[in-house]
């Protein structure tokens, strides 16, 4: 992973800690809530989601949701995120496209 990837990664990180903090004070954007409520739905009907992480062990089809233990074609590796913080990060999205992207549209 080069240094540019790994920054990158860190902003994404901090700013859902922090929506994840504002929420749990009753500071949360209703809004931005909505949003990241629908995030949560999306990553706890997916076949990767294991506890509050996404299996970065596994792979899985987007399309047919079939899992893997080991890399095929067409099938993405889970994140290994902490998903309760990812779900309320602007910036980051689902490795297998199910969500994100939703703020760049405002």
């Amino acid at each position: 992973m080069n240094i540019r990837k790994i920054f990158g990664k860190r902003n994404e990180i901090i700013g859902g800690h922090f929506n994840e903090l504002r929420a749990k004070i009753g500071m949360a954007n209703q809004d931005e809530e909505a949003i990241f409520s629908l995030r949560e739905e999306i990553c706890n009907a997916c076949p990767l989601k294991n506890g509050n992480n996404c299996n970065a062990m596994k792979w899985m089809s987007p399309e047919t949701l079939e899992v893997a233990d080991a890399p095929k074609d067409h099938f993405i590796r889970g994140c290994g995120c902490r998903l309760s913080a990812k779900q309320r990060s602007k910036l980051s999205l689902c490795p297998a496209g199910f969500w994100g992207g939703e703020f760049d549209r405002k």
